[in-house]
């Protein structure tokens, strides 16, 4: 059982490589002239739609990727067990769209943006609802303080260093949406998982 769960731990590394892949090359190969795939308002309201998912995986620079690049080998290290490639690179699809539809009804000041922060907070949340099914109470302490670091973004603002290092301003509303999507979620497969157990239970002879 145990080399099981180790062998469905490391399957969950190829969602990650393979966001952290097309991250990368979008990096590479597309540096100076990615106006055409950040989330750009003005864009996105002449029809030009990919942006809605394309936005979320190019940076602002190598230091940007970095960081959003440490996070997902860091959310891997945390949760790796629940990622399985359709269900993490769908759940990402998932988060960027909400996220970007987040952003387009309710923030109009947000013109542009880029990166993976929000869909990163997204993962972590459902990664943290994920444990609490499983009955761990790191689940909740984890989920409690991802809820408490973006309230204190909203309370006192972005980190200026954060800024500095990734040349652009930190989008505190992006990571609430993505905090807020992935917890509703994963609180939603929660239930529907309880919704599922009990019925097996009610057929059982």
């Amino acid at each position: 059982m145990e080399i099981r769960k180790e062998i469905t731990f490391l399957c969950g590394i190829r969602g990650p490589l393979l966001l952290l892949i097309a991250s990368a090359l979008l990096q590479l190969f597309y540096t100076g002239s990615q106006d055409w795939v950040f989330f750009d308002r003005a864009a996105l309201g002449e029809g030009q739609w990919w942006r809605l998912l394309s936005g979320h995986l190019v940076h602002t620079n190598a230091m940007h990727l970095l960081l959003n690049g440490g996070a997902v080998a860091a959310l891997w290290l945390l949760h790796g067990q629940f990622y399985r490639v359709p269900v993490y690179l769908g759940l990402v699809a998932l988060l960027s769209l909400v996220i970007s539809l987040g952003l387009w009804a309710w923030f109009p000041d947000v013109a542009l943006y880029g990166g993976l922060s929000g869909v990163l907070h997204g993962l972590f949340c459902w990664g943290a609802c994920r444990d609490m099914a499983q009955r761990r109470l790191s689940g909740a302490l984890l989920l409690a303080g991802c809820w408490g670091k973006v309230a204190w973004e909203l309370f006192a603002g972005p980190s200026a260093a954060t800024a500095e290092l990734i040349e652009a301003e930190v989008a505190v509303s992006s990571h609430l949406l993505g905090a807020l999507a992935g917890s509703a979620i994963g609180l939603m497969s929660w239930v529907a998982q309880l919704e599922l157990g009990g019925r097996r239970r009610a057929i059982s002879p």
